[in-house]
């Protein structure tokens, strides 16, 4: 959310930076996983006119516009009372429930022409159609169904908007209604909810829900979905969802699963609609619109909010539609007007590479995707369409490479997939031979030991190492590994161990942490490594491990604890050694991993994890001699003891801040009235 306030604030300035610069009122983003940040980019829709009267109508309240296959509008004008036929190309209307309608919130034109209107005043949903005559007469009405179990005297009908699928099943979307959208057969009977959505599973829900039952959660805690504000339907028949306060919006395949969701998008969506090439186009209350690829990754964002009547910006948009040739329409309820933007090259040339694609013609769509990135380097949908291409040609190294800039997990593990079948494939002769050769060695070794031989002289120069303290001091962690009791035994009553190899331990910890983070495969580390800031992870490594030798030494001096605070750094640095061994190994085997078996990641990980902090409750237990209880105990009130003295220490840290203030502000005082 704070990031999204964030993006808010940055773009609320777009208008006034890019009228300076080119004319156009706004600037153009897209979004780079890359860097996971936004950037600019080249204008994608310039806006083209704003209309305020269609022939001898000015609307009053638009509340809604949507566009049939011939490119002809359909506008619901609350304020007038009908809906607006409107024929751009040939400036011809038609008026649409005139006489029938009230207050008309929402419209919708099916694949056969018929039209679908909800009227929040008259509490129901309108079915039109043209006959003879070529006039739009009423044909079925869609209303709050009689003796249903789904509405009671506390379920209200007041519909917003209107959809239909392939099947002509009517979806009608309530006002406030958590259920989800309301389903009707086309000729008007209700069978039931469709695209609710579900309550969040945060903490706080999931607890309420084990401990209490349905009625209490909803009257006393009020843990209820939240309904949905919009919708839309796409070429397939899948209904897009909206909702006020949730991010983008859902797509749900026909059982009502979510198929298909957006990355990325403002949480105050008012309107979207689906275009020509299966792109989602939504515009937010704050006039911000964003256009989306078919998977969901956001392909622009423009526009912004009007405080001055600028074309190309809006006060209070209430509706979105796009036409065959992708020229967006959009209407404002404030000013009263429709205005219209038409795309770019730029934006036609990312259209058509995606059009080609969707069409399995992958091989075409390399040229567009290269020359998009010619433009753009950044353009994170260009590089994952070429590795789409490139993986559709079976040039799976290349796919490889553009896959990785996109951060398409996905496409690489399966792009890794088959280049690493293809090297197996051809190297498998070469490991035949050499399995055959280091077996042969090690016959004929054992027979003339001849690796006794090339060891003597390293057996000799490691004894004379040996004798020197120091490097028993870097051995003895591994000591403790297989001797834990004793190993620590010794830490505490035969000084061994040393200072200096203590800290080149924690210090090697560092170091493979930091090869962990940089060079595990980016299937399983979502860290971009160029962002990743050297100093930052210096404190997030050592402050913990410091905080926690400090703090255990502190708890231990008052529960009994024999070891002393020398004791404690020594076998804390020691405790490290599983770590030490583990995060460059994984690495190391994450490099030949595909999401398949990331499962031996995922595992190698834990057991890491696993012996490092057996270690460090082993350390707790034969430092300080406690017993498993008291150990446990001990371990508990460390970490909350390094928590309060983080809190501690920012407490001061603000209260010096506020006496540096005072006492700069003294001297300025002081220096005014002298």
């Amino acid at each position: 959310m704070k990031k999204i306030i964030l993006i808010v604030l940055m773009l609320l300035f777009v208008p006034i930076m890019a009228i300076s610069a080119n004319g156009i009122p706004y600037l153009t983003y897209t979004y780079s996983s890359t860097n996971r940040r936004f950037v600019y980019t080249q204008d994608a829709y310039l806006p083209l006119s704003r209309i305020q009267n269609l022939e001898d109508i000015e609307m009053q309240d638009p509340q809604d516009i949507t566009i049939d296959n011939n490119d002809i509008l359909y506008i619901a004008d609350r304020g007038l009372g009908f809906v607006i036929k409107y024929d751009l190309e040939l400036q011809q209307k038609t008026i649409i429930g005139e006489g029938v309608l009230s207050s008309p919130t929402g419209v919708h034109v099916a694949e056969d022409g018929r039209v679908y209107v909800t009227d929040f005043e008259l509490k129901k949903a309108f079915q039109f159609e043209m006959n003879d005559n070529e006039v739009y007469e009423l044909k079925v009405t869609y209303q709050e169904p009689v003796n249903s179990p789904f509405f009671g005297e506390d379920t209200s009908f007041d519909p917003t908007k209107v959809v239909t699928d392939k099947a002509n099943n009517v979806y009608v979307l309530l006002a406030g209604n958590v259920n989800g959208l309301a389903q009707f057969k086309n000729d008007g009977s209700f069978f039931g909810y469709f695209g609710g959505n579900k309550i969040p599973p945060t903490w706080q829900n999931t607890v309420t829900y084990l401990l209490f039952d349905e009625n209490t959660r909803r009257d006393l805690f009020q843990i209820i979905p939240d309904p949905v504000y919009n919708l839309a339907i796409d070429q397939d028949g899948l209904i897009l969802t909206t909702t006020k306060g949730q991010e983008g919006y859902l797509k749900l395949n026909i059982a009502n699963f979510v198929y298909n969701s957006s990355v990325w998008g403002f949480d105050n969506v008012e309107d979207l609609f689906v275009g020509p090439y299966e792109t989602i186009f939504t515009i937010s209350s704050n006039g911000y619109i964003v256009e989306y690829a078919p998977d969901g990754s956001v392909l622009f964002i423009f526009s912004g909010t009007d405080s001055s009547g600028v074309q190309g910006l809006f006060q209070n948009p209430t509706g979105i539609a796009v036409d065959s040739k992708n020229n967006l329409y959009v209407i404002d309820d404030k000013t009263k007007s429709l205005q219209l933007f038409t795309p770019t090259s730029f934006a036609n040339l990312i259209h058509y590479a995606i059009e080609l694609y969707q069409n399995g013609r992958y091989k075409e769509s390399l040229e567009p995707w290269q020359q998009v990135l010619e433009k753009n380097a950044l353009f994170d949908l260009a590089n994952q369409g070429l590795g789409d291409a490139y993986f559709a040609v079976q040039n799976y190294r290349e796919a490889l490479y553009y896959y990785e800039i996109a951060r398409d997990v996905q496409g690489y593990s399966d792009a890794f997939w088959e280049v690493r079948n293809d090297i197996l494939l051809e190297s498998g002769s070469s490991v035949i031979i050499f399995i055959g050769i280091v077996f042969l060695f090690t016959l004929v070794s054992r027979y003339l030991k001849i690796s006794e031989k090339i060891l003597k002289p390293i057996k000799t120069i490691k004894s004379k190492i040996m004798k020197l303290k120091f490097a028993k001091d870097i051995v003895y962690p591994f000591y403790i590994l297989r001797h834990p009791i004793d190993g620590h035994y010794g830490i505490k009553r035969e000084s061994k161990g040393s200072i200096t190899s203590a800290n080149l331990y924690y210090f090697l910890f560092f170091i493979f942490y930091m090869f962990f983070i940089y060079e595990t495969n980016f299937l399983f580390n979502p860290i971009i490594s160029s962002q990743i800031n050297i100093v930052e992870e210096i404190v997030k490594v050592f402050v913990p491990l410091l905080l926690f030798v400090s703090a255990n030494y502190l708890v231990c001096s008052i529960r009994d604890g024999e070891g002393r605070f020398k004791d404690v750094y020594l076998a804390t640095s020691y405790s490290l050694l599983p770590a030490i061994i583990g995060l460059p190994i994984i690495t190391i085997v994450s490099q030949v991993l595909t999401l398949n078996e990331g499962f031996i990641f995922d595992a190698m990980y834990a057991i890491t994890l696993f012996f490092t902090g057996f270690y460090m409750l082993f350390m707790i237990k034969e430092i300080h001699y406690y017993d498993l209880k008291n150990t446990i105990g001990n371990f508990l009130i460390t970490l909350f003891t390094g928590l309060m003295i983080v809190v501690v220490i920012f407490i001061i840290y603000l209260l010096l801040g506020e006496i540096v203030t005072l006492i700069l502000d003294i001297i300025r005082e002081v220096n005014v009235r002298a």
